[in-house]
């Protein structure tokens, strides 16, 4: 037998009497039944939350299984492993269908909708009247919300919510939903508050048990309605992120060749994948998270105040509000430049990056050079710059949090206490008149006393909510100077994209794009070059020293040899060529078809038919294979098959990607290809057969190269 006062340390006595008040609970519970209002407002909310969770789940079991359903058709229309790839459809609505390998056998598809041109040739007059007017909006600096940082984010909004009706605008009408509902349910749970304190003084056992159970019942849509908030603050910064980078990636990635025009500008901008990747993230995550820091405590204010102007009178609540807006002046006035802080930390936690980059990029070169003490010093003195700049920003940031906490923990609370305590002193002082009856006892006293409890406890809470309220907004004026960081970076990403992306790209030209004056023929049968000076875009443009002074040559259905030294011009020829470099002066004709093999052959990451048909998304595979066999890579093909994924760049020898270079200009078959230096790393024999190869299929080039030795593969040759 199982001895009780031995485990617990209590005597008989002792127990007999816990057993004792157990039974007169239990009698006295079964005597006083708490009777529940199911039509009071708790229970109503306890059960709408379950049935609209239940709705909610249901939906998107159904949406779940749809789409489950239709990656399995997906999956069985797409059984060829040689399909099943990531690459790209275009649909004839003009939009992007992706498939993207999920699994062994399975894909997911996605759909990314067509970008409008039309757009981008709007906005890009909305950045360059931004730029004009900047000095104007700089002269407002000293506003409590810069006029320069709202311009800016009016004209971001447009790429984030394009239209009225898109699903960004249900998510942020959802939020704006749910935080006024968590406003009116923290009301429910104040008043609800002082009655249970109320209860508990008066010693109201049954109407204290009623409203506990209404208060667990309230708190389950409350937690319901925290986790909603929350959740759409991730999914609204996730849809801005997704729309910011699409239209970053459209003008970025496409034919006018931003993604190379950009860096001629890298004054204007540095390290462009850290604009793309961490700042469009932070900038997002910002923004949204704003709208729930500082739409919660607005929509506080608005419904506190005027709940408590009912109970405090509008002198309390002019008070209140008189308060805040002396410490908003206060804090401004304190607060440093969080936003330049941040900028600038983001802007060395880039360099610090490239700097890692650099060093696993240039891993085996560095090797040879035995260069890791310098790169190692370099990686040092990154790393220092933003561990100072980190330091500084940690001490700025102690002293104005002190000051901030506690003016807005603190002081705020106690100005809370005593406005709850207004209304039960004033009563004391000044009671109310009212006829002598022999019900003034003491058992109405303890009624008023209370009453006034429950008066004094949903004031209380009331007030300490609307000075938690006041609190975050204040906080977020910090958040808001870190969104303008962000939001300074990401407009000047847009900025310069615009720029570059405007076929009038002065590619950095002091004199402007009117001293760019070549004329560009596209479509022509042959290549023919008039008067065009080779000049290194600069900021002198036409009035730098020119690499060649003035090229001359046609080329009609001949191969033909650029000979030169090193730093001569030739591949500055095939960049003036492609358009990287701007025609300064002079006439290019060109065919359309005419294509391009740099000195640094490029593999993207995919299977070894992804590196044949590039650019193009599919290829026929017999054709893969016989052009394979022609560039004698047939043993690659028995080695790693045509669909098996590699990172090509660091597996192949530097004969091996030349020859699988050459393979993709046999696949796309031009009229007219560019050789630049393409055939360095051959053999004599290999880089006869290459050569053999492209006259064979009827293929014309221009070889760019210091090697006079390649004149018996050309009809013509050019020295420089």
């Amino acid at each position: 037998m199982i001895n009780i006062s031995k485990l617990t340390g209590y005597n008989k006595q002792d127990i007999r009497n816990i057993a004792l008040l157990l039974q007169e609970f239990i009698r006295t519970y079964r005597h006083n039944k708490v009777k529940l209002n199911y039509q009071s407002g708790p229970v109503i909310l306890f059960f709408s939350t379950i049935i609209a969770t239940a709705g909610i789940g249901f939906f998107f079991t159904i949406k779940n299984i749809i789409n489950k359903y239709n990656e399995y058709i997906l999956n069985k229309r797409l059984r060829r492993p040689s399909l099943i790839r990531q690459s790209s459809n275009i649909l004839k609505n003009g939009s992007r269908e992706i498939f993207i390998p999920k699994g062994k056998n399975t894909v997911t598809r996605i759909i990314i909708p067509k970008s409008s041109n039309d757009q981008y040739a709007a906005d890009k007059y909305l950045y360059k009247d931004f730029v004009r007017n900047q000095q104007i909006l700089q002269q407002q600096k000293g506003k409590l919300f810069n006029s320069k940082f709202l311009n800016q984010l009016i004209i971001i909004w447009k790429i984030l919510i394009p239209k009225v009706y898109c699903q960004n605008t249900s998510l942020l009408a959802s939020q704006i939903f749910f935080l006024i509902f968590r406003t009116w349910l923290s009301l429910l749970i104040a008043k609800l508050d002082g009655q249970i304190v109320k209860n508990l003084i008066a010693a109201n056992g049954r109407k204290f048990s009623r409203d506990l159970i209404y208060f667990l019942l309230i708190a389950f849509p409350a937690s319901y309605t925290n986790a909603a908030i929350k959740y759409l603050d991730v999914r609204l910064a996730l849809g801005f992120r997704t729309n910011l980078t699409r239209y970053i990636h459209d003008m970025y990635l496409d034919k006018t060749m931003a993604y190379y025009k950009i860096g001629l500008n890298s004054s204007e901008i540095q390290h462009i994948d850290q604009y793309i990747t961490d700042d469009v993230t932070k900038f997002c995550q910002s923004l949204s998270s704003l709208f729930s820091s500082m739409g919660k405590p607005f929509i506080d204010l608005v419904f506190f105040s005027v709940y408590l102007r009912d109970n405090l009178g509008t002198g309390a609540i002019i008070g209140i509000f008189a308060n805040y807006f002396l410490t908003a002046i206060m804090l401004k006035k304190a607060t440093p430049s969080f936003g330049k802080l941040s900028a600038k930390r983001t802007h060395l936690e880039g360099a610090y990056f490239n700097q890692h980059l650099n060093v696993m990029t240039n891993s085996e070169e560095i090797g040879f050079y035995k260069g890791s003490l310098v790169e190692k010093f370099k990686l040092h003195e990154s790393f220092q710059k933003l561990l100072d700049h980190l330091t500084r920003e940690i001490n700025v940031s102690f002293s104005y949090a002190t000051l901030e906490d506690y003016v807005l923990k603190y002081t705020w609370s106690a100005w809370g206490y005593i406005f709850a305590g207004l209304p039960v002193f004033l009563d004391e002082l000044w009671p109310k008149k009212r006829e002598p009856s022999s019900a003034d006892s003491s058992e109405s006293h303890q009624v008023n006393e209370s009453k006034n409890m429950r008066q004094f406890v949903t004031n209380k809470r009331m007030l300490l909510s609307l000075a938690d309220a006041g609190s975050r907004l204040m906080y977020a004026i910090k958040d808001i100077t870190v969104l303008t960081g962000y939001t300074d970076r990401v407009f000047q990403l847009l900025t310069q994209l615009h720029r570059v992306h405007n076929p009038k790209f002065d590619f950095g030209d002091k004199l402007g794009y009117d001293d760019i004056q070549g004329t560009i023929q596209n479509n022509y049968p042959n290549l023919r070059m008039e008067n065009v000076p080779i000049i290194i875009p600069t900021s002198e443009g036409s009035e730098h020293t020119p690499l060649i002074p003035n090229l001359n040559f046609e080329l009609k259905n001949k191969n033909l040899l650029i000979q030169g030294g090193n730093g001569s011009g030739k591949t500055s020829i095939a960049r003036v060529l492609r358009g990287l470099f701007p025609l300064y002066r002079g006439l290019l004709s060109k065919p359309s078809d005419l294509m391009f093999l740099p000195q640094k052959a490029y593999f993207t990451a995919g299977t070894l038919k992804d590196q044949v048909v590039y650019p193009e998304a599919d290829g026929n595979v017999d054709m893969v294979y016989h052009i394979l066999n022609e560039v004698s890579l047939r043993k690659i093909v028995d080695r790693y098959g045509l669909n098996k994924r590699l990172d090509f760049s660091s597996t192949l020898s530097g004969g091996e990607k030349q020859r699988l270079s050459f393979a993709r200009v046999l696949f796309n078959k031009p009229s007219l290809v560019i050789l630049d230096d393409s055939t360095s790393a051959l053999s004599p024999d290999m880089e006869e057969l290459m050569y053999q190869v492209l006259k064979n299929h009827g293929i014309h080039y221009v070889t760019l190269s210091n090697r006079l030795s390649l004149s018996k593969y050309h009809d013509e040759v050019l020295e420089i």
